[in-house]
């Protein structure tokens, strides 16, 4: 069965220009599927679980984390994410005019943000401290 991070035919052609070596190795064993591989690398990235927990069908985890190592290391993602982006520009799909982030809406607790301690109150880390009242 499938899982829902599992790339399509059709998503999977648009990558896999970016993802083979160039090179094939004359020795050792044969070279992993690089769309398992993948999609075993979008797997554990959205379910932030650890390398060790890949499901069985995606194949041995170090190989897996090697190979993401290796296309981290040779800017894979980063040629994928410009493709992605000059796609999406070709397509009009997405407008890239304009980004902001804004961190006003972000809730920290108030002692965060500096705010006094009420009178009256004990601070936790003081057993001995009495309470004043004015």
């Amino acid at each position: 069965m499938p899982y829902r991070t599992d790339l399509t035919n059709a998503q999977y052609e648009r990558l896999r220009p970016h993802l083979a070596p160039a090179v094939r190795p004359r020795r050792g064993r044969p070279r992993a599927d690089d769309r398992r591989l993948l999609n075993a690398i979008l797997w554990r990235l959205d379910n932030g679980a650890k390398w060790r927990a890949l499901p069985a069908e995606y194949g041995p985890w170090p190989t897996v984390y090697l190979r993401f190592r290796q296309w981290t290391e040779s800017g894979v993602w980063q040629r994928v994410l410009a493709e992605l982006q000059a796609g999406a520009r070709r397509d009009g799909a997405f407008s890239f005019e304009f980004a902001a982030l804004d961190g006003t809406s972000v809730r920290a607790h108030r002692c965060a943000a500096g705010a006094r301690k009420k009178e009256g109150r004990v601070a936790r880390g003081n057993p001995g401290a009495t309470r004043t009242r004015a």
